[in-house]
């Protein structure tokens, strides 16, 4: 996804690092994530390792708070994890504007 791609560069720059573009499809498979837990807030999933139910909204945004943290702390280094956070927020967008809502409501 473009907005993964932004994302990564803007918030990159911002921190004081030196702006690389990257490659993957980490992006649009988070924003992916973003529109299933969207769609099916419900819905229950399991995590394998340790074997937890939650919903799916429950398992989406600790996904997203776990990116923001290793993203900010730079934990993982290596992986651009504010580019999975711009998949998400690519996500987002395009289902709003599926739904003509915010911000593309005329």
């Amino acid at each position: 996804m473009l907005s993964a791609a932004v994302t990564h560069l803007i918030v990159t720059g911002w921190m004081g690092g030196t702006p690389y573009p990257t490659v993957g499809a980490s992006g649009g498979i988070y924003g992916l994530l973003l529109a299933f837990g969207l769609y099916f807030p419900d819905r229950r999933v399991i995590l394998l390792f340790p074997p937890i139910p939650m919903s799916a909204r429950t398992f989406v945004f600790g996904f997203a708070a776990l990116e923001l943290f290793f993203g900010i702390t730079g934990t993982a280094a290596g992986i651009a994890h504010f580019a999975h956070l711009g998949g998400m927020l690519g996500g987002w967008l395009l289902i709003q504007f599926r739904r003509g809502r915010f911000p593309f409501k005329s």
